[in-house]
């Protein structure tokens, strides 16, 4: 009974704690094959944070950031990845906060890793092929942009 009761207790405990995200930007990646991965680009109201090793003195530390992604891949499936410290300098790369999925956006492409039996392997890379349309929402910093006036002169 005591160990149903702490099981629910701890349960809740992870929903209060859940971050809530607006998702700002979606995308659409395509393979060689055709298989194709839509992601949803989030911002957090609080910063997220996870730990990378230190490459310099081996240390854990810290790493804070408000992105987010949702990533749906070929199959159906899908997970939830935060940013993470990138040491290759190479695009933007997050992961998820159980280290099974990684994914790297690097300009028009992306890059998906997944862990398996302890190793990483690169199960899809992709390049940009669409992005959905949406309507954009308006809020207090959008602003009228004026149309400069066209002046030809005949030669």
């Amino acid at each position: 009974m005591i160990t149903r009761l702490f099981s629910a207790m701890l349960a809740l405990g992870c929903l209060v704690g859940c971050q809530s995200y607006e998702i700002v930007q979606s995308n659409m990646f395509v393979n060689e094959d055709g298989q194709f991965v839509q992601v949803a680009y989030g911002r957090s109201e609080k910063p997220h944070m996870n730990y990378f090793r230190s490459p310099a003195n081996g240390k854990q530390m810290e790493f804070l950031s408000k992105l987010v992604v949702e990533v749906e891949l070929p199959d159906g499936e899908n997970f939830t990845a935060w940013q993470c410290m990138n040491l290759a300098d190479s695009g933007t790369l997050y992961k998820t906060d159980d280290e099974d999925w990684y994914f790297n956006a690097s300009g028009f492409s992306c890059v998906l890793f997944h862990r398996m039996n302890g190793e990483y392997s690169e199960v899809y890379r992709g390049v940009l092929c669409n992005t959905p349309v949406g309507k954009p929402k308006k809020d207090d910093r959008w602003r009228k942009i004026r149309k400069p006036e066209k002046k030809f002169q005949a030669q």
